[in-house]
């Protein structure tokens, strides 16, 4: 089922030319729909858990939304005791990212990047926004060029073309 409503989470990244916007981080989407099970910035719900989220994560991820990232955290850090799921570690950074915590959101973000070999478009965009806040430009630009190598591999017609698409965009822009 095609998700119809992509949240953007936009916050402060590393200068005051990329400041606060309405509703969260920059960059980093998901979508509250239920259920959720089209790629959300290259993830796949499915591919997290075969089942519709909880209750409690689609809160966690309409607080977000709204920009209430210290409720969502503490929703969160419930939700992570719980479950070994990627999904819940990525909204963790997104909420960390959103209350200013870069630190643990590199945490977060790097423990929700893989399944298989690529990295998360999502994942690996929010890691990239966590290193530029922490000043590791370098870093932010690794990531970049890993986002464009799948950007090349994939070309336009695979599942993975839009969400790397953004994160490519979302990455270049904060670099900026």
């Amino acid at each position: 089922m095609r998700l119809t409503v992509l949240l953007p989470l936009c916050c402060a990244i590393a200068v005051p030319a990329h400041a606060q916007h309405v509703g969260g981080v920059s960059g980093i989407h998901f979508n509250t729909g239920t259920p959720m099970s089209a790629p959300v910035n290259g993830y796949n719900a499915a591919a997290f858990n075969p089942v519709s989220p909880s209750p409690d994560l689609r809160q966690a991820q309409g607080l977000i939304a709204a920009g209430q990232y210290g409720q969502a955290d503490v929703l969160l850090s419930k939700l992570i005791g719980q479950s070994s799921s990627k999904q819940v570690r990525f909204l963790k950074g997104v909420a960390k990212l959103g209350m200013g915590d870069a630190q643990s959101a590199r945490r977060y973000f790097e423990q929700s990047l893989y399944r298989g070999r690529n990295g998360y478009p999502g994942a690996m965009s929010g890691l990239a926004l966590a290193e530029i806040r922490l000043g590791n430009r370098d870093a932010a630009e690794n990531i970049l060029d890993k986002l464009r190598y799948q950007q090349e591999k994939c070309g336009h017609d695979c599942d993975r073309a839009k969400p790397l698409d953004q994160a490519v965009a979302v990455v270049e822009k904060a670099l900026i």
